[in-house]
């Protein structure tokens, strides 16, 4: 019991430093940032990282909405400047299709080696005969 509350309390910080967005910037901004790459930061998205590039990617990001532009817009403004690195989910053609396929096959693949590895297979013909041969013997 001790362990599941010590759990949940940390599940909760978790969900209470996600929740809300700092209070000078709209939400908006922050949902067009998780779906760029910090340049910076290594694993990060500019929504979670508090590096200069990220934080000036926001901002970018806020005034572009000020000015009336769509999200489509303003990802297709920092895939013009970085390339389709900066998006979280790249788009599925050219040489990125592969990293969309690429697992599909790889699981496609498992399921075929894991069916002929235990598929029944038939017992040969000599080991069938020697247990009929044995089965019509009298026991001894």
């Amino acid at each position: 019991m001790r362990l599941f509350l010590f759990l949940l309390l940390f599940w909760t910080g978790a969900l209470a430093q996600e929740a809300a967005p700092p209070p000078d910037l709209p939400p908006e901004v922050f949902q067009i940032a998780r779906t760029l790459r910090c340049p910076v930061c290594q694993g990060e998205s500019a929504a979670e990282s508090n590096s200069g590039v990220a934080v000036e990617m926001r901002r970018l990001i806020a005034e572009m909405l000020k000015e009336g532009k769509t999200p489509e817009e303003i990802k297709a403004f920092f895939v013009d400047r970085y390339g389709d690195w900066i998006l979280y989910e790249p788009p599925r053609r050219g040489l990125t299709l592969w990293a969309w396929v690429l697992p599909l096959v790889a699981l496609a693949l498992l399921a075929l080696g894991l069916f002929a590895y235990f598929r029944p297979r038939p017992l040969p013909k000599e080991l069938l005969e020697e247990a009929e041969r044995r089965m019509k013997e009298p026991p001894a």
